[in-house]
């Protein structure tokens, strides 16, 4: 249902698009709609492979792929309203829901789980010109922004990187186009006004089902977008009371999960209309969180320093995430942010005050989550949006004009030949070749294959890229179908860890041998009189692979 509702939504923005395009034809409306064309073939190269997928990324994969075929993820539970992860640590369902039907229709692979991301960013930049042309904003200052949004390092990333939590700043953005479309539809367009509020509210309430900390933001924002429309008259009260009636209606499922599960009392699986209450075993707030033992005021200081560090750092020192000295939006950026951000503050119109709102909203979760560009997700389209209006206010001359133009073109090129060129595997990320290596190696073909490495991430690679049934899983894996030992660390299949150091380990017949090259002495082979066929890469680490042999 998800799925089609993007469809449907990202098929009217480009009529619409068009629309606007016949209605306001001018050259910089068409240099905005080639630049969105551009923005699309650029979120679509390399999809597969860049960026290297993370195991996070990888584990929703699976779950939404067992959810769209099976009617359950991992851990058996059905229609989730949160996901227990591989560990019980947690992750939003949002994400993984909207890309089940992609599943079905184009097959399971990395690229069709990124796929219906690049397609909501594409929404939101779509929508955004529509927007800005709804509201009459010069043709001229329409294009700045299309330039600033479609070359931020930081969209670009995000937009190509399937993380549960990425969708989350997309759906703040397009719930508030929306909202802000509703006001353009006057007298004769009362249906549509509330039509078009409505699914606004609905998409911008969906932000709760996409990150954990959303809720931070939300409550902030939410109270705070209605009382701009309020006071500015944009949007009647009885309207405003019916958008909160829903936005209600539409949180209280996950309400209701955010209340149990941060009560050791109530965390524990339940069935609860529709859907399943999944306990969490762990929780990420210790990862994601700052202290607050000892002296908060400190801590709190110190996380906020940590923040402005990595902005002025312009990197988060996740490769995923940023590029180092590229940073998320160029360092050359910050005068104009600073410029935008005093012209909103004194000009003040129902767009600076948005802006302005979104980065009050941020504030919360500046102070108490720790710092990295997916933590402070919400903060980054607030900056290019007043990155937009200080280039603005200096964009007068043609001179001046093709100098932005050309930094731009320079910075965006200089970015994407180190970003498409990454080929390093750090800790925490999948090599998706092993799926061609696997695959070519015939494993399912034998009736075990032994593995011993240095990878901890062995084996959920092998699960996550190559998926079998939930239930199989379930039934093969460590502590099988425990509700309280999720994880999986020596077997699942027809996979077994072994120590190849260990002679006294027995080796079924018909069964295929994987060692790394840093744990084979080849006293294992020589003992269990093993035949060595060959030697293949699986991810980040190298192993020599055996055969068993009709001596065995």
């Amino acid at each position: 249902m998800l799925a089609y509702g993007l469809i449907i939504i990202f098929i009217l923005n480009i009529i619409y698009a068009v629309y606007n395009l016949k209605e306001r034809l001018n050259a910089w409306n068409i240099v905005s709609i080639i630049g969105m064309v551009a923005f699309s073939i650029v979120l679509l190269f390399k999809l597969e492979t860049v960026p290297t997928m993370f195991f996070d990324e990888a584990n929703g994969m699976y779950d939404s792929w067992a959810l769209s075929k099976y009617g359950v993820d991992s851990n058996l539970n059905s229609n989730p309203i949160y996901l227990q992860s591989f560990a019980g640590q947690g992750q939003s369902i949002l994400y993984a829901r909207l890309v089940g039907t992609f599943f079905k229709i184009l097959g399971y692979n990395v690229y069709v789980y990124r796929l219906p991301l690049v397609l909501v960013s594409l929404t939101s930049v779509i929508l955004l010109f529509n927007v800005l042309n709804a509201f009459d904003i010069k043709s001229k200052s329409i294009f700045l922004t299309v330039m600033v949004f479609c070359t931020s390092p930081w969209l670009i990333m995000i937009s190509r990187f399937g993380m549960d939590c990425n969708i989350s700043p997309f759906m703040v953005l397009i719930g508030t186009l929306l909202l802000l479309l509703s006001t353009r539809f006057k007298i004769g367009g009362v249906c549509t006004r509330i039509l078009v509020g409505m699914l606004g509210t609905f998409i911008l309430g969906l932000t709760a089902y996409s990150y954990n900390v959303g809720w931070m933001y939300l409550l902030i924002f939410i109270l705070g977008i209605f009382g701009v429309f309020y006071l500015s008259k944009n949007i009647p009260v009885k309207e405003l009371l019916l958008y909160i009636f829903i936005l209600l209606l539409e949180l209280i499922p996950i309400m209701i999960f955010a209340i149990r599960s941060n009560i050791d009392a109530l965390n524990k699986t339940v069935h609860i209309f529709i859907w399943t209450y999944p306990k969490l075993l762990s929780s990420r707030a210790s990862e994601s969180m700052i202290s607050f033992d000892g002296d908060v005021l400190h801590n709190i200081v110190k996380n906020v320093l940590d923040g402005g560090h990595m902005f002025l750092n312009n990197t988060d020192g996740l490769p995923w995430n940023s590029i180092p000295g590229i940073g998320a939006y160029y360092p050359i950026m910050l005068p104009f942010l600073m410029i935008g951000i005093i012209i909103s503050l004194y000009r003040r119109n129902i767009i600076d005050k948005l802006l302005i709102l979104g980065c009050m909203s941020s504030i919360p979760i500046m102070l108490v989550v720790t710092p990295n560009y997916n933590h402070w997700i919400f903060i980054h389209f607030v900056v290019l949006g007043f990155i937009t209006i200080g280039i603005n206010e200096i964009f007068i001359s043609k001179k001046v004009q093709l100098a932005i133009v050309m930094s731009y073109a320079i910075l965006f090129l200089n970015f994407s030949s180190i970003y498409f060129q990454q080929r390093n595997i750090a800790v925490g990320q999948y090599d998706v070749n092993l799926i061609k290596t696997i695959k070519r190696l015939k494993t399912k073909n034998y009736k075990k294959v032994y593995f011993d490495t240095t990878d901890f991430q062995f084996l959920m690679m092998i699960r996550d890229l190559i998926p079998i049934s939930p239930y199989e899983y379930q039934a093969t894996k460590d502590n099988p179908n425990s509700k309280e030992i999720l994880t999986v660390n020596s077997k699942f299949e027809n996979y077994q860890m072994i120590d190849s150091n260990n002679m006294n380990q027995s080796i079924e017949k018909k069964s295929l041998i994987l060692i790394d090259v840093k744990k084979d002495n080849g006293n294992l082979a020589k003992n269990k009189k093993l035949k060595k066929v060959g030697q293949d890469k699986i991810s980040s680490e190298t192993y020599n692979v055996y055969k068993t042999t009709d001596k065995n």
